[in-house]
Protein backbone atom coordinates (compact mmCIF):
# COMPACT_ATOMS: atom_id res chain seq x y z
CA UNK A 1 0.00 0.00 0.00
CA UNK A 2 1.29 3.56 -1.02
CA UNK A 3 1.69 5.93 1.63
CA UNK A 4 -1.18 8.40 0.07
CA UNK A 5 -3.99 5.56 0.90
CA UNK A 6 -2.71 4.12 3.79
CA UNK A 7 -2.73 7.72 5.64
CA UNK A 8 -5.98 8.20 4.13
CA UNK A 9 -7.44 4.92 5.48
CA UNK A 10 -5.72 4.93 8.27
CA UNK A 11 -7.49 9.30 8.84
CA UNK A 12 -10.31 6.73 7.88
CA UNK A 13 -10.46 4.09 10.18
CA UNK A 14 -9.63 6.39 13.23
CA UNK A 15 -12.12 9.22 12.23
CA UNK A 16 -14.53 6.75 12.20
CA UNK A 17 -13.99 5.27 15.39
CA UNK A 18 -14.04 9.06 16.68
CA UNK A 19 -17.82 9.54 15.46
CA UNK A 20 -18.30 6.26 17.49
CA UNK A 21 -16.81 6.95 20.62
CA UNK A 22 -19.01 10.62 20.24
CA UNK A 23 -22.30 8.40 19.77
CA UNK A 24 -21.43 6.44 23.30
CA UNK A 25 -21.70 9.02 25.07
CA UNK A 26 -24.40 11.23 22.80
CA UNK A 27 -25.81 8.63 20.98
CA UNK A 28 -28.58 5.40 22.41
CA UNK A 29 -28.67 7.40 25.71
CA UNK A 30 -30.09 10.78 23.13
CA UNK A 31 -31.89 9.60 20.49
CA UNK A 32 -31.68 9.62 16.90
CA UNK A 33 -29.27 12.23 16.10
CA UNK A 34 -26.38 10.53 17.52
CA UNK A 35 -27.20 7.19 16.36
CA UNK A 36 -27.15 8.84 12.75
CA UNK A 37 -23.33 9.61 14.03
CA UNK A 38 -22.59 6.11 15.04
CA UNK A 39 -23.57 4.83 11.72
CA UNK A 40 -21.49 7.46 9.63
CA UNK A 41 -18.63 6.10 12.11
CA UNK A 42 -19.12 2.50 11.24
CA UNK A 43 -19.18 3.49 7.55
CA UNK A 44 -16.34 5.53 7.35
CA UNK A 45 -14.48 2.90 9.53
CA UNK A 46 -15.26 0.28 6.77
CA UNK A 47 -14.20 3.54 3.84
CA UNK A 48 -10.71 2.59 5.60
CA UNK A 49 -11.15 -0.77 5.98
CA UNK A 50 -12.16 -1.33 2.46
CA UNK A 51 -8.77 0.42 1.50
CA UNK A 52 -6.75 -1.98 3.35
CA UNK A 53 -8.10 -4.99 2.35
CA UNK A 54 -8.27 -3.93 -1.74
CA UNK A 55 -4.31 -2.96 -1.06
CA UNK A 56 -3.17 -6.58 0.19
CA UNK A 57 -3.99 -8.70 -2.76
CA UNK A 58 -2.31 -11.64 -1.30
CA UNK A 59 -5.84 -12.26 0.57
CA UNK A 60 -4.72 -11.74 4.53
CA UNK A 61 -8.04 -9.69 4.30
CA UNK A 62 -11.27 -11.44 4.11
CA UNK A 63 -14.76 -9.52 3.83
CA UNK A 64 -16.56 -11.20 6.29
CA UNK A 65 -13.66 -9.86 8.52
CA UNK A 66 -14.16 -6.28 7.39
CA UNK A 67 -17.84 -5.86 7.07
CA UNK A 68 -19.26 -8.27 10.36
CA UNK A 69 -15.81 -8.03 12.60
CA UNK A 70 -14.49 -4.96 11.47
CA UNK A 71 -17.76 -3.10 12.66
CA UNK A 72 -17.64 -4.60 16.30
CA UNK A 73 -14.18 -4.02 16.51
CA UNK A 74 -15.35 0.18 15.75
CA UNK A 75 -17.51 -0.48 18.18
CA UNK A 76 -15.93 -1.56 21.25
CA UNK A 77 -12.74 1.10 20.13
CA UNK A 78 -15.06 3.64 20.17
CA UNK A 79 -16.65 2.09 23.42
CA UNK A 80 -13.10 2.46 24.85
CA UNK A 81 -12.03 5.44 23.78
CA UNK A 82 -15.11 7.61 24.16
CA UNK A 83 -15.73 6.24 27.76
CA UNK A 84 -12.20 7.14 29.12
CA UNK A 85 -12.38 10.11 27.62
CA UNK A 86 -16.22 10.90 29.52
CA UNK A 87 -15.05 8.66 32.41
CA UNK A 88 -15.19 11.98 34.57
CA UNK A 89 -18.64 13.11 33.44
CA UNK A 90 -20.48 10.04 33.53
CA UNK A 91 -18.59 7.75 35.81
CA UNK A 92 -21.36 5.44 36.30
CA UNK A 93 -22.24 4.59 32.72
CA UNK A 94 -17.94 4.50 31.78
CA UNK A 95 -17.37 2.36 34.68
CA UNK A 96 -19.39 -0.81 32.32
CA UNK A 97 -18.84 1.06 28.93
CA UNK A 98 -14.57 0.89 28.97
CA UNK A 99 -14.71 -2.53 29.65
CA UNK A 100 -17.18 -3.72 27.53
CA UNK A 101 -15.03 -1.40 24.71
CA UNK A 102 -11.89 -3.72 25.64
CA UNK A 103 -13.23 -6.93 25.23
CA UNK A 104 -15.45 -6.26 21.89
CA UNK A 105 -12.08 -5.13 20.61
CA UNK A 106 -9.63 -7.72 21.93
CA UNK A 107 -12.12 -10.42 20.30
CA UNK A 108 -12.56 -8.52 17.19
CA UNK A 109 -9.09 -8.62 16.55
CA UNK A 110 -7.96 -12.15 17.31
CA UNK A 111 -10.95 -13.12 15.26
CA UNK A 112 -9.25 -11.16 12.32
CA UNK A 113 -6.14 -10.98 12.71
CA UNK A 114 -4.64 -13.24 15.68
CA UNK A 115 -6.13 -16.64 15.01
CA UNK A 116 -2.75 -17.37 13.06
CA UNK A 117 -0.35 -16.17 15.35
CA UNK A 118 -1.90 -16.71 18.71
CA UNK A 119 -3.45 -19.58 20.47
CA UNK A 120 -6.82 -19.38 22.07
CA UNK A 121 -5.29 -20.03 25.54
CA UNK A 122 -2.84 -17.26 25.03
CA UNK A 123 -5.63 -15.04 24.27
CA UNK A 124 -7.82 -16.00 26.63
CA UNK A 125 -4.79 -15.51 29.44
CA UNK A 126 -4.30 -11.92 28.50
CA UNK A 127 -7.78 -11.18 28.38
CA UNK A 128 -8.84 -12.01 31.68
CA UNK A 129 -5.80 -10.51 33.14
CA UNK A 130 -5.52 -7.37 31.31
CA UNK A 131 -9.52 -7.32 31.29
CA UNK A 132 -9.57 -7.58 35.42
CA UNK A 133 -6.91 -4.39 35.44
CA UNK A 134 -9.21 -2.36 33.16
CA UNK A 135 -12.44 -3.48 34.94
CA UNK A 136 -10.58 -3.05 38.42
CA UNK A 137 -9.53 0.46 37.66
CA UNK A 138 -12.95 1.53 35.75
CA UNK A 139 -14.87 0.55 39.26
CA UNK A 140 -11.88 2.11 41.63
CA UNK A 141 -12.37 5.61 38.96
CA UNK A 142 -15.83 5.65 39.65
CA UNK A 143 -15.81 5.37 43.09
CA UNK A 144 -13.20 8.18 43.43
CA UNK A 145 -15.18 10.20 41.48
CA UNK A 146 -17.45 12.87 43.01
CA UNK A 147 -20.76 11.82 43.49
CA UNK A 148 -20.42 8.40 42.35
CA UNK A 149 -22.88 6.03 43.30
CA UNK A 150 -26.09 8.50 42.91
CA UNK A 151 -27.49 8.31 40.08
CA UNK A 152 -24.47 8.13 38.02
CA UNK A 153 -24.45 12.02 36.45
CA UNK A 154 -24.45 14.56 39.18
CA UNK A 155 -21.07 16.26 38.18
CA UNK A 156 -22.39 19.35 37.26
CA UNK A 157 -20.77 22.50 39.37
CA UNK A 158 -23.47 22.77 41.51
CA UNK A 159 -21.95 19.54 43.71
CA UNK A 160 -19.26 21.61 44.56
CA UNK A 161 -20.77 24.21 46.52
CA UNK A 162 -19.54 24.72 50.24
CA UNK A 163 -21.54 23.39 52.56
CA UNK A 164 -20.92 25.95 54.99
CA UNK A 165 -22.90 28.41 52.84
CA UNK A 166 -26.86 28.23 53.18
CA UNK A 167 -28.41 27.02 49.98
CA UNK A 168 -29.62 29.63 48.03
CA UNK A 169 -33.41 29.97 47.65
CA UNK A 170 -34.64 30.53 44.30
CA UNK A 171 -38.31 32.23 44.53
CA UNK A 172 -41.08 32.65 42.09
CA UNK A 173 -42.70 35.84 41.50
CA UNK A 174 -46.50 36.08 41.17
CA UNK A 175 -47.65 34.68 37.66
CA UNK A 176 -50.77 35.89 35.87
CA UNK A 177 -52.91 33.54 33.99
CA UNK A 178 -51.41 34.83 30.59
CA UNK A 179 -48.66 32.91 31.30
CA UNK A 180 -45.21 34.74 31.07
CA UNK A 181 -44.29 35.38 35.20
CA UNK A 182 -45.19 38.96 36.27
CA UNK A 183 -42.32 41.38 36.67
CA UNK A 184 -44.26 43.37 39.76
CA UNK A 185 -43.78 41.00 43.07
CA UNK A 186 -47.32 41.29 45.18
CA UNK A 187 -46.17 44.41 47.17
CA UNK A 188 -45.22 46.46 44.66
CA UNK A 189 -46.44 47.85 41.72
CA UNK A 190 -43.03 48.51 39.83
CA UNK A 191 -39.94 46.77 40.41
CA UNK A 192 -36.80 46.90 38.37
CA UNK A 193 -35.80 43.60 36.39
CA UNK A 194 -32.52 43.07 34.72
CA UNK A 195 -32.68 40.62 31.95
CA UNK A 196 -30.43 37.80 30.96
CA UNK A 197 -30.67 36.05 27.55
CA UNK A 198 -29.27 32.08 27.67
CA UNK A 199 -29.23 30.41 24.01
CA UNK A 200 -28.88 26.54 23.66
CA UNK A 201 -28.54 24.56 20.69
CA UNK A 202 -28.12 20.80 19.63
CA UNK A 203 -23.99 21.38 20.46
CA UNK A 204 -25.40 20.92 24.14
CA UNK A 205 -24.12 23.60 25.49
CA UNK A 206 -25.87 26.46 27.49
CA UNK A 207 -24.49 30.12 26.01
CA UNK A 208 -23.17 31.69 28.64
CA UNK A 209 -22.95 28.95 31.08
CA UNK A 210 -22.25 30.78 34.06
CA UNK A 211 -24.48 33.46 34.79
CA UNK A 212 -24.02 35.88 37.91
CA UNK A 213 -27.32 37.72 39.73
CA UNK A 214 -27.44 39.70 43.22
CA UNK A 215 -29.08 38.22 46.11
CA UNK A 216 -32.81 40.65 45.88
CA UNK A 217 -32.55 41.19 42.10
CA UNK A 218 -35.65 40.65 39.75
CA UNK A 219 -34.44 39.03 36.99
CA UNK A 220 -35.89 38.26 33.53
CA UNK A 221 -34.52 34.65 32.34
CA UNK A 222 -34.91 34.60 28.24
CA UNK A 223 -34.39 30.86 27.23
CA UNK A 224 -34.33 30.51 23.50
CA UNK A 225 -33.68 27.26 21.91
CA UNK A 226 -31.86 27.28 18.64
CA UNK A 227 -31.75 23.48 18.22
CA UNK A 228 -33.90 21.21 16.60
CA UNK A 229 -34.37 19.04 19.66
CA UNK A 230 -36.26 19.87 22.67
CA UNK A 231 -34.05 21.62 25.48
CA UNK A 232 -34.71 21.88 29.34
CA UNK A 233 -33.56 25.06 31.31
CA UNK A 234 -33.27 23.44 34.83
CA UNK A 235 -31.98 25.70 38.08
CA UNK A 236 -31.46 24.13 41.82
CA UNK A 237 -29.25 23.04 44.09
CA UNK A 238 -27.30 19.69 43.79
CA UNK A 239 -30.04 17.80 45.33
CA UNK A 240 -32.63 19.20 43.57
CA UNK A 241 -30.87 18.49 39.85
CA UNK A 242 -30.53 14.99 41.38
CA UNK A 243 -34.18 14.65 42.01
CA UNK A 244 -35.18 16.17 38.55
CA UNK A 245 -32.54 14.00 36.50
CA UNK A 246 -34.27 10.59 38.16
CA UNK A 247 -37.83 12.13 37.63
CA UNK A 248 -36.89 12.09 33.73
CA UNK A 249 -34.89 8.93 33.83
CA UNK A 250 -37.58 6.98 35.13
CA UNK A 251 -39.62 7.85 32.44
CA UNK A 252 -42.97 9.62 34.84
CA UNK A 253 -45.14 12.53 34.17
CA UNK A 254 -42.02 14.72 34.35
CA UNK A 255 -42.50 16.35 31.41
CA UNK A 256 -45.71 18.02 31.99
CA UNK A 257 -44.64 19.11 35.80
CA UNK A 258 -41.96 21.81 34.71
CA UNK A 259 -42.02 24.94 36.83
CA UNK A 260 -40.52 28.30 36.62
CA UNK A 261 -37.17 26.51 37.88
CA UNK A 262 -37.51 23.53 35.60
CA UNK A 263 -38.38 24.69 31.81
CA UNK A 264 -39.02 23.02 28.20
CA UNK A 265 -38.29 24.87 25.28
CA UNK A 266 -39.06 22.93 21.81
CA UNK A 267 -36.98 23.70 19.49
CA UNK A 268 -36.86 27.00 18.35
CA UNK A 269 -38.78 28.47 21.03
CA UNK A 270 -38.31 30.68 23.06
CA UNK A 271 -39.79 30.86 26.97
CA UNK A 272 -38.99 33.93 29.74
CA UNK A 273 -39.45 33.55 33.47
CA UNK A 274 -39.00 36.13 35.91
CA UNK A 275 -36.96 34.72 39.31
CA UNK A 276 -35.71 36.73 42.56
CA UNK A 277 -32.93 34.70 44.67
CA UNK A 278 -33.38 35.53 47.73
CA UNK A 279 -29.56 33.87 49.55
CA UNK A 280 -26.26 34.03 48.17
CA UNK A 281 -24.97 30.69 46.46
CA UNK A 282 -24.29 28.74 43.91
CA UNK A 283 -26.80 27.14 41.83
CA UNK A 284 -26.39 24.37 38.91
CA UNK A 285 -28.04 25.17 35.46
CA UNK A 286 -28.81 21.57 33.25
CA UNK A 287 -30.43 19.87 31.38
CA UNK A 288 -32.15 16.46 31.19
CA UNK A 289 -33.51 15.34 28.14
CA UNK A 290 -31.79 11.45 27.42
CA UNK A 291 -27.95 12.37 27.07
CA UNK A 292 -27.66 15.87 27.09
CA UNK A 293 -26.33 16.57 30.36
CA UNK A 294 -23.74 13.59 29.90
CA UNK A 295 -22.78 15.51 26.56
CA UNK A 296 -22.15 18.59 28.36
CA UNK A 297 -25.37 20.79 28.92
CA UNK A 298 -24.78 21.77 32.35
CA UNK A 299 -23.39 25.19 33.82
CA UNK A 300 -23.92 27.71 37.25
CA UNK A 301 -26.10 30.21 38.15
CA UNK A 302 -24.03 32.16 41.26
CA UNK A 303 -26.07 34.83 43.38
CA UNK A 304 -23.54 37.31 44.84
CA UNK A 305 -24.11 39.02 48.25
CA UNK A 306 -26.75 42.17 48.10
CA UNK A 307 -24.18 45.38 48.66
Amino acid sequence: MNLPTAHFATLCKYAGISFIAGAVNHGFFSGERSLVTAAIGVLVYLVGGILEMRASPDGSQRWVDLLGLGIVSSIGLGFFTGGLQHFPDSPARSAWVVPLGFAMSLLAYWLMQGRDRAPLRTVLGYGVGTGAVVLAGSLIAWQMLPDAGGDGHDHDHASHSHEASPAPAAVALPRPSAGVASPQPADSASVPVRELRIEMDDTMRFSPSALTVVAGENVKLVVVNRGKLTHEFVIGTAAELAHHQREMQSGSAAHHHHTDSAISVEAGQSREVIRRFDKSGELGVACFEPGHYEAGMKGTLTVLPRS
